[in-house]
């Protein structure tokens, strides 16, 4: 059992964090693997990941500073290319979260600067 999804050209606006995607992790999945391309203008300063226990839940974050991705990688994170937290323009990076019970995965990002597009790709197994 797998799916995945592509959003391309998605405007991440500098006035206020932007929700990239909100996946529903299905039951029995393990691995969540997620590419962010920064394609254009601006540097990503903000990469949060929430994640939703069940469907009456609020979301928490789970990993949202760079050592999340980079130093420190614990649960949720199995491996990084990178701090996503401030993913240059014109570059990509890529993780693996652990799924596994989880309801729903959130991808937020921002930028203080101008507004910047994001492409994301994910697949979950």
């Amino acid at each position: 059992m797998a799916w995945a999804g592509k959003l391309p050209n998605i405007t991440v606006s500098n006035s206020a964090d932007t929700t990239l995607d909100t996946v529903r992790i299905q039951d029995g999945a393990k691995t969540m693997w997620v590419e962010i391309a920064n394609s254009a203008h601006k540097v990503l300063d903000v990469f949060e990941i929430q994640y939703q226990p069940t469907s009456d839940a609020s979301f928490h974050t789970v990993a949202d500073v760079p050592s999340d991705f980079t130093t420190s990688i614990i649960y949720p994170i199995k491996g990084s290319t990178g701090d996503m937290t401030t993913l240059a323009k014109s570059t990509a990076g890529m993780f693996a979260l652990d799924v596994q019970g989880v309801y729903a995965v959130k991808l937020i990002a921002g930028t203080a600067a101008s507004d910047t597009v994001v492409d994301l790709r994910w697949k979950v197994r």
